[in-house]
């Protein structure tokens, strides 16, 4: 019972910050039981439930680009057609723009997991998204 009412809890989580951001898709990977790998646990806005079952590698996508560099990560039509079309995410669920975060355990040095947002509308995530999204980063972290 714990662990379902943990999950409603991020799941809670996630869907606020999809309102907030004005988002079609949000998705947020935690490390999974092998090696510096990675799979997507909550999603939400998927087209297709193909997203639960990818893993993330370290470099592929932007899920794996936030992986690899520990850093945010974006993609979008308009600047990066290229990686756009090399991001499994972003083809599987037809996203025109994504920013994929990472979210820092409270344990320096590691991560707690990715946070991927996406919009399949013309509608560029401003800067505004980008510095507002720190307190619900932190959310995250203590709702899992």
């Amino acid at each position: 019972m714990k662990e379902s009412g943990m999950h409603d809890r991020m799941m809670l989580e996630l869907e606020r910050v999809r309102q907030w951001s004005s988002s079609d898709f949000v998705a947020y990977a935690m490390p999974a039981k092998h090696y510096r790998l990675m799979r997507w646990n909550f999603v939400i806005g998927s087209r297709n439930g193909k997203v639960g079952q990818m893993k993330l590698k370290p470099g592929i996508g932007m899920g794996g680009m936030v992986l690899r560099h520990g850093v945010p990560y974006a993609i979008n039509d308009r600047d990066n057609r290229t990686l756009l079309r090399e991001c499994p995410i972003m083809l599987a669920e037809k996203l025109a723009f994504g920013l994929a975060f990472p979210v820092p355990a409270q344990s320096l040095g590691s991560l707690n997991g990715i946070l991927l947002l996406g919009r399949r509308g013309d509608l560029k995530y401003d800067n505004r998204v980008v510095q507002g999204l720190h307190p619900y980063l932190q959310m995250l972290v203590e709702s899992y």
